[in-house]
């Protein structure tokens, strides 16, 4: 049996023997996308090394490059001395190497135990040995706390048995190097605590493990030695701790004040105020229409917007089968608002935006909008009454001119819309003048930055009372991420509410007038953006440790909304 890795003045502690798996300069490119660039690291034998990074970081594709279900565009990747990066999958995984996805799918029909039997053959027929096949099944099941289930069909367990049974099947191959992606992705609370230990157990037994994971607490238990990507480059090695302190890690994660001067809520309402008075593209109707509160007010305001808001969800839960990506969530915008939303990977930000646009259902819980409850409204409905969602990864007619991108959103237009057509399209393109100029250009030819500007403008061309915006500035560069957010200013001056998703942290508490902060489908906390920065919960929810809170005199009251305490677990 392989010895686990340990540490000695809190390093990882090297052993004489070669490393398990090495990558040397491992680049992969989907397209003129770099998913990963140039990428170097080793992990020894026994060693559980975790990988952590935001959104887009490179993390799934470095584990689908070592699984061999991607190949690598440059660099080289060996394992136990022989190289991968020319090697099917099939055969990485004869060579000795598992993987556990994120999202389980087993064969829903077949028993627990039929599933584990599908790997042991598929090993036993490489090396057959003395065991049966149902004795080695049933050892991995005993392992993973499955033995007392192996007759249940797989499709009728809960999602932690169902994670018990991803990394059963990934073990029956008796894999000498573990792949993990975000196994913990939709568990809480006891649930993360009996998967950690699972993982604890299995790693005590030998088996090398390479963990990709969102929830901080379980890489903090885990792993002895953490690597942080960012943009697909590696930008930080060490431990736990030190990860957590270390001040790039926290900048890509919670952004840096330094070099980001993006337009705070003060300067944004004076330029609506600005717009307003001169009329110079808002039809006197839209701008009347709703009433744009001064950052002054909401810094004293209650969390909760007064008068009623414009959008109130209340109580909402969102499942994906047996996984609850949503709980109990309250949440609210007001006219004239730009409400950030901001968490980790696999908070529930997305399926937030998903549940109030009616493309995912609901659970439990309401949401109602301008006073009228839209819970079991269809997504087209809710457009029509005044809800756009701009997706993450834009989601064009790539083959479709920009023009006709911008058509197929007037198409939804709102109910009582108070422009026309060809006011809407003229004030799309005065927001974005690089449109008006490729407006014949098929969508997919653009840039990354005009294509998000597509996105948007078809958008606004459906006039929404509401814009949710799903990770605005995903993918761009910092000067096209500088138009982007110069534009949310004009789009408030429209009578325009704004959700916003962001990865760039301090981008979102410079324009919000408030923020909410997820942690694993829950509101962790509420406030304004002064708010929000001196409470822990912001460094908590994404780095899974909390900052020395601040002063009670420098961290104001928020409301009852406030409910639920930060945990590591």
């Amino acid at each position: 049996m392989m010895q686990a890795a340990s540490t000695v003045g809190g390093e990882p502690q090297r052993t004489d023997e070669a490393p398990l798996l090495v990558l040397r300069h491992v680049t992969r490119r989907f397209g003129g996308v770099t998913a990963l660039n140039d990428i170097s690291f080793e992990v020894r034998s026994g060693e559980l090394l975790g990988v952590i990074g935001p959104n887009g970081a490179g993390k799934s594709t470095l584990l689908s490059l070592i699984s061999g279900a991607q190949r690598v565009s440059e660099g080289e990747i060996l394992f136990a001395g022989q190289r991968l990066d020319r090697l099917p999958a099939h055969a990485i995984a004869r060579l000795g190497i598992g993987r556990a996805h994120q999202i389980p799918r087993p064969f829903g029909r077949m028993t627990v135990l039929q599933n584990v039997l599908i790997p042991v053959h598929a090993r036993k027929n490489e090396a057959p040995g003395r065991r049966s096949l149902s004795d080695d099944a049933e050892e991995i099941l005993r392992l993973c706390g499955l033995l007392d289930r192996k007759d249940r069909q797989a499709g009728s367990l809960t999602l932690l048995d169902l994670k018990r049974l991803e990394l059963a099947r990934a073990l029956a191959l008796k894999p000498r190097l573990l792949l993990l992606d975000e196994v913990a992705a939709g568990l809480v609370g006891q649930e993360i605590e009996e998967i950690t230990r699972l993982i604890a157990s299995i790693h005590a037994r030998g088996v090398t493990i390479l963990l990709v994971e969102h929830v901080q607490a379980v890489v903090r238990s885990l792993a002895r030695r953490v690597i942080v990507l960012d943009w697909g480059r590696k930008i930080a090695e060490g431990t736990p701790d030190e990860i957590a302190r270390h001040p790039e890690v926290i900048a890509v994660y919670l952004g840096s004040e330094q070099g980001e001067q993006p337009s705070t809520p003060a300067a944004i309402h004076q330029a609506v105020d600005e717009q307003a008075a001169t009329g110079a593209e808002v039809n006197a109707s839209t701008s009347s229409r709703h009433s744009l509160p001064s950052a002054r007010a909401m810094s004293t305001a209650a969390v909760r917007p007064s008068p009623p808001p414009l959008l109130d969800v209340q109580n909402l839960s969102v499942d994906y089968g047996k996984l609850r990506a949503l709980r109990s969530l309250d949440f609210s915008v007001g006219e004239g608002e730009i409400v950030a939303v901001v968490g980790a990977n696999g908070a529930g930000k997305t399926t937030l935006t998903q549940a109030i646009s009616g493309l995912v259902p609901v659970s439990e819980g309401r949401v109602l909008f301008a006073g009228r409850e839209i819970t079991r409204v269809p997504a087209h409905q809710r457009a029509r009454l005044g809800i756009a969602l701009c997706h993450e990864g834009r989601r064009l007619f790539r083959e479709q001119t920009v023009r006709e991108n911008l058509e197929l959103g007037a198409a939804y237009a709102t109910r009582g819309a108070t422009t026309t057509f060809a006011q809407r399209l003229e004030r799309v393109y005065d927001l974005f003048p690089v449109l008006r100029e490729r407006a014949s250009s098929q969508a997919g030819r653009l840039s990354g930055g005009q294509q998000q500007m597509v996105a948007i403008g078809r958008a606004l061309m459906a006039e929404p009372r509401l814009l949710l915006l799903d990770e605005l500035s995903l993918g761009l560069a910092p000067a096209v991420v500088d138009q982007l957010f110069a534009a949310l200013p004009r789009i408030l001056a429209w009578g325009i509410s704004v959700v916003l998703i962001e990865q760039h942290i301090q981008r979102s508490l410079a324009v919000a007038d408030r923020v909410y902060v997820l942690e694993r489908g829950r509101v962790v906390f509420c406030g304004t953006p002064d708010q929000v920065r001196a409470h822990p919960a912001l460094q908590q929810a994404y780095l899974g440790v909390a900052a020395a809170p601040a002063t009670p005199a420098d961290s104001p009251a928020v409301s009852e909304q406030e409910q639920h305490p930060v945990s590591g677990t």
